[in-house]
């Protein structure tokens, strides 16, 4: 259960998943240079520097929602509400906890790293991608992927280098077009259509399609906001959680 939700979010929320990869270090590969171009094209260094908070909806295809909250520099809030199957994810700092299964738990270290990276890519404009992903190359030839030639990335996730991702950019947008990710249970196949800029200059995907071993669901952004109020008390653990009474 924890794993299937935490591929929802890893590859639905927030344009998902390597647009707005920093390049950092004094050697620069190709494959930098095409993820730190994709990162301009979603948001630029000044837009993403004028974020303070954000509030973003998604709608899945069968009527369940995800609520995205996030908080600089280091809070991120999601919660899925998939009726039985509803879950919250929140990292608050260096510590995490979530609602699973009926019961309100604290993350542990293992937990924290498998999801940090999941959880942090909702928030494309404050992502740094190279601690997540590692071991990019450019490939050779391109592909028409939704419309669009587009350069292929493929890298590795380093923190499960077991679990293989693959990028399609737009050559002449240099938007994500195209991103999977494949591992022991299969491939999950996320694509991004119709773009639009939101507040702060902040270009995302107002349709996407995901593709999994178990079948196919359309997503829709139903809102981005930035530099809304969000309560700190959003981010706190809460002693009990009910999806239709809320924390306690």
């Amino acid at each position: 259960m924890k794993h299937q939700i935490c591929r929802t979010v890893l590859a639905a929320s927030a344009v998902s998943v390597g647009m707005f990869l920093s390049a950092c270090g004094l050697f620069r590969t190709p494959a930098d240079n095409v993820f730190d171009k994709a990162e301009d094209a979603i948001a630029t260094d000044m837009a993403a520097s004028n974020i303070k908070t954000a509030l973003i909806e998604y709608n899945f295809g069968d009527g369940d929602t995800s609520t995205i909250r996030f908080q600089a520099p280091d809070k991120v809030r999601i919660d899925v509400l998939d009726d039985e199957d509803s879950a919250v994810f929140c990292l608050n700092g260096e510590s995490g906890w979530m609602y699973l299964g009926g019961e309100v738990i604290d993350m542990t270290e293992d937990d924290i790293k498998e999801m940090h990276g999941a959880l942090l890519q909702t928030v494309p404009f404050n992502v740094d991608f190279q601690e997540i992903f590692t071991d990019a190359e450019l490939d050779d030839d391109t592909e028409d992927v939704c419309g669009e030639e587009c350069k292929v990335i493929e890298a590795v996730f380093r923190y499960e280098p077991d679990i293989k991702a693959k990028f399609w950019i737009g050559e002449d947008t240099d938007l994500i077009r195209q991103f999977e990710i494949i591992g022991e249970d299969g491939v999950y196949t996320m694509q991004y259509f119709d773009y639009a800029t939101f507040d702060n200059d902040v270009t995302l995907p107002s349709e996407m399609f995901r593709f999994t071993p178990d079948g196919s669901t359309k997503l829709s952004l139903i809102s981005f906001e930035t530099n809304v109020e969000i309560p700190e008390s959003v981010f706190r653990k809460p002693e009990k959680y009910s999806i239709t009474e809320g924390d306690k």
